[in-house]
């Protein structure tokens, strides 16, 4: 156990750090990694995706709060947008990841392989802003919090990833998108852990130390050094080049993807 929480001190570090800089909640990394760190902790291999989704929403409670108290003070927040987005998010991502914990574990990491590959495009892809931007009214906002919570609650992302193109091209400047998005990102997170750990409240040969499908060891490990280098990221959103540290983001989330996908 020693080495899994060690090992999960150090992916929090990184994972805080991107989570900051992004806006993107921390479990596109946290969840492919913790994949294949839990069976070498004894953990059943069936259990395994559901385990880390759980338990990487859990730790972006505190990340996706930490950095986004750090964007606070920046005035990186849009509250117009946050009042409309985060009630969907929060209800959508409930539900499915009450779904997403009793699917086959080839099903989930292969959705969430085709998430990471959809992102990394978009990423890549993504040009310059246009003159021109779609109206970010209550409903776009609502509609768009339903369809990215649901997305989210599948993949074990805080759908920062999501929410950041979908402000920033309806003209909510990219600080501030992102920003934003660490904010929902928080609150989603919080309805998805309680749904993960409902979801898993019966099921049979989860490990000591879990709450539902929460895994308490890693969580603890995770959020232990993630709590400090999200604020790191968020700093270094005012002096990096954003879209080019996103672009190189990209490639390694296409190689994590790409794994996932070939593994199963």
């Amino acid at each position: 156990m020693l080495l899994i929480v060690l090992s999960c001190m150090l992916l929090g570090a990184v994972a805080g750090f991107l989570a900051g800089l992004f806006g993107i909640g921390g479990g596109l990394v946290i969840v492919p990694v913790l994949f294949y760190l839990l069976p070498q902790a004894g953990i059943a291999d069936n259990l395994a995706m559901p385990i880390a989704l759980g338990t990487s929403f859990s730790t972006i409670v505190i990340t996706a709060f930490s950095a986004s108290h750090r964007h606070y003070r920046f005035g990186n927040i849009n509250w117009k947008a946050a009042k409309f987005l985060a009630p969907a998010l929060i209800a959508a991502v409930f539900v499915s990841g009450l779904l997403a914990g009793s699917l086959p574990k080839a099903v989930v990491s292969k959705i969430f392989a085709c998430l990471v590959i959809y992102l990394a495009l978009k990423m890549l892809l993504s040009l310059k802003p246009k003159t021109e931007s779609k109206p970010l009214t209550a409903k776009i906002l609502i509609a768009g919090g339903l369809v990215i919570g649901a997305l989210s609650g599948m993949g074990g992302i805080s759908g920062g990833a999501f929410v950041v193109p979908f402000l920033n091209g309806r003209g909510v400047e990219i600080k501030k998108a992102i920003g934003t998005a660490s904010l929902c990102g928080g609150l989603l997170a919080v309805s998805a852990t309680l749904s993960f750990i409902v979801g898993g409240r019966n099921v049979s040969g989860l490990p000591d130390y879990s709450v539902g499908y929460v895994y308490l060891p890693a969580m603890l490990g995770i959020v232990s050094t993630s709590f400090f280098t999200s604020k790191l990221g968020a700093n270094a959103v005012h002096v990096l080049p954003v879209m080019v540290l996103k672009r190189a983001f990209a490639v390694f989330l296409l190689l994590i993807a790409l794994h996932m996908l070939l593994g199963h």
